[in-house]
């Protein structure tokens, strides 16, 4: 072979290659991170190995806009990307577009299922929320007595109002046994009237952020489940702003973090003293505003000659009821003339198509020994007794002879 390739293309032919295979142009790589760093630019650099081998890794900024957790070395992940190389150096090397923790899909997973479960239940309902306090005297923390968001919480609470109490509710707030020693906790705050200890007004249950895992316990339904229970109102702060709980969904209040749940559970002093002092001065403003006006129309009906004179106005208002009574009886005669014409109207009417008009003319009414009116002929028989009716009395007859009308016999069958 005389031609020589020069390394520029030997790498560009290899990149393609390696772009162009099947399964490293798209796969899923499980292992540790190691030696990360994260670039001014937003670019991640690292190393993703297992117990044999690894491989070099970079992620653009891009791409790290999406990532759910903060990536540091140690930490075990699948890292979805493409095997290519880098031509400059001839190292070939792992493009991440995507990287969740190990297991992160699977939590997630179980977390939309519970979480559609419990709503479905309606555990999340709004209706079912307490409120919680405007001012309160004691709080109850349920969380890690070691971790650094106790201290957050009391020192927001400490700043805001001195003499509220607090009592800490050490629990353990990650592994196995965390969610049950989170709920024993809810369920020893809520039972502290009955044993005669100060009742708590609110209480916040939470710790510091973490990966899916480390939160887990905040997502047991059994946690949940006591938190919705609870008598005493509950501020869930767990993680930081991004991250969400079930705790979150069941209790009466979500914060992002430990330190607003302090904010949120007590009122600033200071604010309130300000507070009071405004609406004070409001008050007194408002007294005075309310006397100067009773004042002025103290003064002003005073004049008025109402009470100058108050026989001029009985005087005004008899000679408006006497013009009422006049306009009344005036409206009254209207309506009863109205009413007479009408009457004497239906009257005329009613006598014109009356029996008794009829009968004064010479009509009879007759009717079968039944009481049935008679109207046709063939409703008699030779020999039946009839009742005639007339205008001043009835008289009883007997049919001798029934002759129908001629023109009747005309209009039937028979021939002429």
């Amino acid at each position: 072979m005389d031609r020589a390739f020069s390394v520029a293309q030997v790498n560009r032919y290899i990149k393609r290659l390696l772009e162009e295979d099947a399964l490293l142009c798209e796969l899923q790589i499980e292992g540790e991170l190691s030696n990360f760093k994260r670039h001014s630019s937003g670019h991640l650099y690292f190393t993703l190995k297992d117990a044999y081998a690894s491989i070099n890794c970079v992620m653009f900024a891009s791409y790290t806009s999406g990532l759910s957790f903060e990536p540091e070395s140690g930490n075990k992940v699948v890292i979805t990307g493409h095997v290519s190389l880098y031509e400059k150096t001839g190292q070939y090397q792992l493009y991440a577009i995507h990287m969740k923790p190990v297991g992160e899909g699977d939590l997630a997973a179980a977390f939309i299922r519970l979480r559609d479960t419990l709503e479905a239940e309606g555990l999340f309902d709004p209706k079912h929320k307490k409120a919680i306090p405007d001012w309160v005297n004691c709080v109850a923390l349920i969380t890690s007595p070691t971790g650094a968001a106790v201290q957050d919480m009391i020192k927001v609470i400490r700043s805001r109002n001195p003499s509220v109490k607090i009592v800490v509710v050490p629990t353990l707030v990650q592994g196995i046994q965390a969610a049950p020693d989170i709920v024993k906790a809810i369920q020893m705050v809520n039972t502290w009237q009955k044993d005669g200890h100060a009742n708590a007004d609110v209480i916040i249950v939470g710790r510091g952020g973490g990966s899916i895992e480390d939160l887990w316990a905040f997502n047991e339904e059994i946690v949940a489940r006591a938190i919705a229970k609870s008598q005493i109102p509950i501020i869930s702060a767990v993680g930081h702003e991004t991250d969400f709980t079930i705790a979150d969904f069941a209790a009466d209040l979500r914060v992002p973090t430990p330190s607003a749940a302090a904010v949120a559970a007590v009122a600033d002093i200071s604010e309130q003293y300000l507070r009071a002092s405004i609406l004070r001065q409001r008050v007194d403003r408002a007294i005075n505003q309310a006397c100067t006006l009773a004042h002025t129309r103290l003064r002003v009906l005073s004049d008025r000659p109402c009470l100058n004179r108050p026989m001029d106005g009985i005087a005004m208002r008899q000679l408006h009821i006497q013009q009422l009574v006049k306009s009344i009886n005036h409206s009254i005669n209207t309506q009863l003339k109205q009413y007479k014409s009408s009457l004497d109207n239906n009257t005329q009417l009613l006598e014109k198509v009356s029996p008794y008009a009829l009968w004064k003319r010479g009509y009879t009414a007759i009717s079968a020994s039944d009481g049935v009116a008679v109207r046709s002929i063939k409703q008699l028989q030779p020999g039946q007794s009839i009742t005639l009716n007339m205008q001043d009395g009835e008289a009883v007859a007997q049919i001798l002879n029934i002759s129908p009308n001629l023109k009747d016999e005309i209009k039937g069958d028979t021939p002429i």
